[in-house]
């Protein structure tokens, strides 16, 4: 028989270095990615959640009209939040960032026009704006889906729609894809993430 060579100390030092350095390379990589993977899947539950409000918001003003921020209000009310003032400490101390580390001035109510918090603890900031074109109002949503905590990052935890005249959309609507792939990077906003991650793009 021939004879057998058993591994020595070095060689068996050299592997386990090798699988420690692939594992630990690989493994923050992958929890990272799972915890995207719940982000996104929270953002697509929470859009359906105000597409249907909003659905049952146009049923109601085809017999109680109401002008644009009365209606979002009611459109919040049937999402279970509730109008905070700035001088709540969690708003205070809460500052976002994009995607590609550029930090935003901390939520005021000088920074957006007004600031809701929902029964789950999402913050919502709204801006209610014109489009050049028409000088239709519309509405911009930034919704925190877990509020104070951490990362605080757009398109990561902080996903963006649109309140128009007779629809709501998601920001990036329209957008070309690659346009919405160079955005959703670590070297992009992160703001087109709400509406690349919906159509299938992932963050690479």
């Amino acid at each position: 028989m021939k004879n057998r060579r058993a591994f020595s100390l070095v060689e068996i030092g050299i592997m386990i270095f090798v699988v420690a350095a692939v594992f630990f390379a690989v493994v923050p990589f992958s929890v990272s990615n799972i915890k995207q993977a719940k982000y996104i899947a929270a953002w697509k539950n929470y859009l359906n959640q105000v597409n249907y409000s909003y659905e049952v918001l146009m049923e109601y003003q085809k017999e109680n009209p109401l002008d644009k921020k009365n209606a979002f209000n009611r459109l919040m009310k049937y999402l279970d939040a509730k109008k905070i003032s700035n001088s709540e400490k969690e708003v205070k101390i809460y500052h976002y960032k994009m995607m590609n580390g550029k930090f935003f001035q901390k939520i005021k109510l000088e920074d957006f026009d007004e600031i809701y918090k929902d029964i789950n603890g999402r913050l919502i900031g709204v801006e209610y704006k014109k489009l050049c074109k028409n000088n239709q109002q519309y509405i911009t949503v930034w919704v925190d889906l877990n509020g104070k905590e951490k990362p605080n990052i757009v398109g990561n935890d902080i996903f963006i729609y649109e309140i128009l005249e007779d629809k709501i959309q998601v920001y990036g609507e329209g957008v070309d894809f690659n346009q919405l792939k160079k955005d959703c990077s670590f070297t992009g906003s992160g703001k087109f993430c709400s509406k690349y991650f919906l159509i299938g793009g992932d963050l690479r």
